[in-house]
C-alpha cells in the first residue's frame, strides 16, 4: 500500500496516467490540516466584521471603493484556500485573475452607460424628433413642413344683458 508521500511523488499510482496536466505527474488532492481551515474561517469572520463596521462610517465617495476592497480580499481568501489556487499551477491563477480583469472591464463599460442615462431625454424634450421623418437628422422645430399648432385664441367674454 502506498503512502501519501509516495503518491505525491508520483510513485503510488503508476506513471502512465497523468490527469491531463501534461507534466507526467499524477494529480494528488491537497489535504489541508484543520488549522488552515480554522485560520481561513477566522480571517473571513474578521473581514465580515470589518465590512459591517465600515458600513457605519461615512467615507463619502470612498464607501464603494472600501467595500469592494474588503469584498475582494474575502474573495481572494476563498479562491486561494478553497479553490486551492495557492497550491495549484500558477497558470490557473493567471487564468483566474485575467477573468476577473475582464469582468471589471465589462462592469466598467456598463457603469459608463448607466451613469449617462437620462441625459438625452432632457435634450429630446426641448427638441422632439420629427415624427414624419425620424431618421433625417432634423427636429420637429426645424422642419417648416410640419404645421405647428397655433396658440389657442383667448376665451370669449360672456355677454351680459343690460
Amino acid at each position: 500500500m502506498s503512502t501519501h508521500a509516495e503518491a505525491a511523488a508520483g510513485h503510488g499510482h503508476g506513471h502512465g496516467h497523468g490527469h491531463g496536466h501534461g507534466h507526467g505527474a499524477d494529480h494528488v488532492p491537497h489535504v489541508l490540516p484543520l488549522k488552515v481551515y480554522i485560520a481561513t474561517w477566522l480571517a473571513l469572520l474578521v473581514l465580515t466584521v470589518v465590512t459591517v463596521a465600515v458600513s457605519y462610517v461615512d467615507l463619502g465617495a470612498a464607501n464603494l471603493a472600501v467595500a469592494m476592497l474588503i469584498a475582494s480580499m474575502k474573495a481572494g481568501v476563498v479562491a486561494l484556500i478553497f479553490m486551492h489556487l495557492k497550491w495549484d499551477l500558477k497558470f490557473h491563477t493567471l487564468i483566474f485573475l485575467s477573468s476577473l480583469i475582464f469582468l471589471a472591464i465589462f462592469i466598467g463599460f456598463t457603469m459608463f452607460d448607466t451613469n449617462n442615462r437620462g441625459r438625452a431625454e432632457a435634450l429630446e424634450a426641448e427638441r422632439p424628433a420629427n415624427i414624419k421623418a425620424p431618421f433625417d437628422g432634423k427636429r420637429a422645430a426645424d422642419d417648416w413642413r410640419i404645421k405647428k399648432p397655433k396658440a389657442a385664441p383667448p376665451p370669449a367674454k360672456p355677454q351680459t344683458s343690460e
